[in-house]
């Protein structure tokens, strides 16, 4: 029961994190103004620098849009490339043997059906 509950907390915090991947740089960037000023702006080192860190914050963004698009072109070219395989894929012609087990397996299974309904008589 503990298992499970811990594995539901986990599972839905992976999902809240996932859902917020674009508001993540900008709760960082309000978090960690200061540093993200010092430290992590793209252009600290000009004079009139009036970002403030945000151009940093433009740079995360694009970096999620990117890792998002590619797994995006990944995921399409996978699912063209089965169904491709399921629209191309060779037709299967049965043999006369395999036509004609296959014509007894439906007989039988007629004959059990029958057989079952004659003997289950519900009651009245």
């Amino acid at each position: 029961m503990f298992k499970t509950r811990l594995f539901a907390i986990i599972l839905l915090i992976a999902m809240v994190l996932n859902i917020m991947r674009y508001q993540m740089p900008y709760i960082e960037y309000s978090l960690f103004k200061g540093y993200v000023i010092k430290n992590l702006c793209i252009k600290k080192n000009e004079k009139c620098n009036c970002c403030q860190g945000k151009c940093f914050v433009k740079k995360q963004i694009k970096a999620i849009d990117e890792n998002s698009s590619k797994s995006n072109n990944t995921n399409k070219r996978a699912q063209n490339n089965e169904v491709n395989e399921f629209l191309c894929s060779q037709i299967y012609i049965f043999k006369p043997v395999e036509i004609e087990l296959l014509l007894l397996v439906i007989t039988e299974f007629a004959k059990l059906k029958g057989f079952v309904s004659v003997i289950f008589i519900p009651p009245k």
